[in-house]
């Protein structure tokens, strides 16, 4: 009888433990469903494609403003040549 017990015990524990997990009908009401998962996945994608935009045209910008750096510099290496002026030192 006593092992019947510890073993009745044992379950019962093992239930208890199983209910904790379980969802309950509150729970189940506001999980996700598919179609809200589907929506973020679409709004997430629009983000991501947003961002990848963004980075995209800073790049770009950053390479035009390299170039119109490049292009000053050699203007005024040249302007420094035709004035006589000592080189410029960085």
């Amino acid at each position: 009888m006593d092992t019947i017990s510890k073993k009745l015990t044992s379950i019962e524990k093992s239930i208890n433990a199983i209910k904790g997990n379980m969802a309950t009908k509150e729970d189940l009401k506001t999980m996700a469903t598919k179609e809200d998962l589907k929506r973020l996945e679409v709004r997430l994608t629009e983000k991501i494609e947003e961002a990848q935009m963004e980075i995209i045209a800073t790049v770009d910008k950053h390479k035009a403003d390299k170039e119109t750096v490049n292009v000053l510099e050699k203007r005024v290496g040249r302007l420094e040549d035709n004035a006589g002026l000592p080189p410029y030192a960085a």
